[in-house]
């Protein structure tokens, strides 16, 4: 096993743009010179994530994550370097033997590797099965009945199980894999009389479901034909790598176009997906048979400006497009409904009516949130009976008294009053009622405790540095920046910094220059396993500084930590003699008040 070499890990990172890599994971929107985002590390409404182009670096205002490409990948993805440089390369087109690593004693990426390897080999096998094999023709030509072309079968990986409660647990055996693992993994079932297992999956159609990163981590498998008892859908269970409310179907394959069109469309299944795919609809996502999450919508939020929620026809699809709705405008999401005629569903309505129509009347037609809360609030009443009508009004103003805007209340008062016939005065009189009502409840009840509110956690407040702090992160620049500098103080001073993070980042400094011999910030902070050390480090890195001066600001800051130290070593000095005082040891007091008198005489000559 041998390491990446230093240039090709350069040729990597100089090759990735990270305002593009970035832009696959955050909706970044240009200010100036830089571009800004909300952040992926830490839950937040306003963007304080900025990444700048120059430097091909990062930083969070918010939360202080700061890096460059290869950083970002390693914390976004909880991988080591090595995995974060290899996947740069396989997206910059650049070759690396995938069996290099950190060395022979090399951790594998985290303890459930197997486990995405051993889904790996499942999704290859069942898709084999489908397409090449006489088991799996049957399910092949059901397939293309419903409009599957070869081309999407293969690009979501669809394939078959086959009526055999062995098949994938003897291959996973022959592999070498774990069956303990496998089955954790979701994989296999122990049998009853413990003396091995079979597969979880059989004679079913098998839907691969993929993680953020593409991983496959699931599986859905459908019934082609059998008893009504079963279940049309056996899903995975949820595993140390699969948990359905982290998990939106197709996110890895729609991230890239959510980007570019600033929109996501949010489908009820994953067969919705498939169907708007077909259809030429190609960002959209699926919740996994699960209510829609904060995760979920963090992870929307992130990449999209607006979301377009499209759920079946029936009243059960007009149920969860409301909660689903409901639950992303409480996030800040731009939300849209796009309503399905009848009792349809999306690929119902792709099949009769065609895919430019889905594309341009449902999903290039949608209503607005409050558009879509009238017609819900309308569906189950008949408006010529007093009291539907007036549970209508009163439905349809609960909803718009948390809206603040006055044109869009003034035009939705008159689309009340032409539907309903009663005047726009009285249901502005109405809403003045009702606004009041709810403002007196509001103000009535307790407000909640600290840790218990559900909204994300606003932005910890920036601490002012204070000059020692300054003074140390400007010096670490300059060590990063300028290797005889550092071997001049590492030599003359040892070592003048004060905070203990900053202690640890000069030691492994000292290994890094002993061994690559040149700076090189990049490749150091890359080289840190501890992401607090590696974000001191990137944040260093973009101190602002002048450039004309840099032996002044040297000089100032080592001047500054030395009189700190000294007087730190001063205060000590006292304590301890007031404890010498304390118990009469005078002699020992009257040699610490000389110490002491000479330690303030030297910090004139610093």
């Amino acid at each position: 096993m041998t390491r990446i070499p230093e240039e090709t890990i350069e040729a990597v990172r100089s090759k990735t743009d990270i305002v593009d890599l970035i832009g696959e994971y955050v909706q970044l929107t240009k200010r100036g010179k830089n571009w800004f985002g909300l952040c992926p590390f830490h839950d937040e409404s306003s963007p304080s994530f900025s990444v700048t182009e120059d430097k091909q670096l990062f930083h969070c205002f918010g939360c202080g994550a700061s890096g460059n490409a290869i950083t970002f990948i390693m914390d976004i993805e909880n991988s080591p370097f090595t995995e974060a440089v290899v996947k740069l390369a396989e997206r910059t087109g650049i070759e690396i033997d995938t069996a290099v690593s950190e060395g022979a004693g090399a951790k594998p990426h985290n303890e459930f590797k197997s486990m995405i390897e051993a889904h790996a080999l499942a999704a290859n096998f069942y898709s084999h099965l489908l397409l090449n094999t006489v088991e799996g023709e049957e399910a092949l030509e059901y397939l293309e009945k419903r409009g599957f072309t070869r081309e999407s079968i293969e690009k979501y990986g669809i394939g078959w199980s086959l009526n055999d409660n062995e098949a994938l647990s003897s291959l996973l055996k022959r592999k070498n894999f774990d069956m303990k693992d496998m089955e954790r993994a979701g994989l296999c079932i122990m049998k009853d009389d413990g003396t091995g297992y079979f597969d979880r999956f059989r004679a079913r159609i098998m839907f691969p479901l993929h993680d953020g990163n593409g991983n496959v981590v699931a599986f859905s498998g459908r019934i082609l034909s059998g008893s009504k008892q079963e279940a049309k859908y056996l899903n995975s269970p949820e595993t140390p790598i699969f948990e359905k409310s982290h998990i939106l179907y197709n996110f890895h394959n729609a991230r890239l176009n959510v980007r570019k069109t600033g929109k996501v469309i949010l489908f009820e299944g994953f067969m919705d997906t498939i169907s708007a795919d077909r259809a030429g609809v190609t960002n959209s996502v699926a919740v996994m048979g699960t209510s829609l999450s904060d995760s979920h919508l963090l992870k929307l939020k992130r990449i999209a400006k607006e979301l377009i929620i499209c759920c079946d026809g029936d009243d059960a699809g007009w149920e969860a497009a409301k909660r689903f709705a409901d639950l992303a405008t409480q996030k800040g999401l731009d939300v849209k409904i796009a309503l399905l005629p009848g009792k349809m569903d999306p690929d119902d309505y792709i099949t009769e009516y065609g895919g430019d129509a889905f594309r341009e009347k449902v999903i290039g037609n949608p209503h607005s949130f409050m558009s879509f809360i009238m017609a819900y609030a309308k569906r189950s009443k008949n408006l010529s009976y007093e009291n539907d009508m007036l549970q209508y009004i009163h439905e349809v103003l609960e909803e718009l008294a948390k809206r603040t805007s006055p044109v869009e209340r003034d035009l939705y008062f008159r689309q009340l009053s032409t539907v309903t016939g009663v005047s726009i005065e009285a249901i502005n009189q109405q809403f003045i009622k009702m606004a009041g009502h709810q403002a007196k409840k509001a103000k009535a009840e307790p407000k909640p405790k600290y840790g218990e509110t559900m909204r994300p956690q606003p932005t910890v407040p920036i601490r002012k540095k204070t000059g020692t702090e300054r003074a140390e992160r400007l010096l670490l620049f300059h060590l990063l920046s300028d290797g005889e500098l550092f071997d001049r103080i590492r030599l003359d001073k040892q070592n003048l910094f004060v905070r203990e993070d900053y202690v640890a980042i000069f030691i492994r400094l000292a290994g890094f220059y002993e061994q690559h011999g040149i700076p090189d910030f990049h490749r150091f902070a890359e080289s840190l396993e501890d992401r607090e050390l590696r974000k001191i480090v990137l944040e260093s890195a973009m101190v602002e500084r002048d450039p004309e001066h840099a032996a002044e600001e040297i000089a100032d800051c080592i001047s500054h930590l030395e009189k700190y130290k000294v007087s730190l070593t001063i205060h000590a000095k006292i304590h301890e003699s007031k404890e010498a005082e304390k118990i009469n040891d005078h002699t020992r007091a009257l040699e610490l008040a000389r110490e002491i008198i000479q330690l303030r005489k030297s910090l004139t000559t610093l």
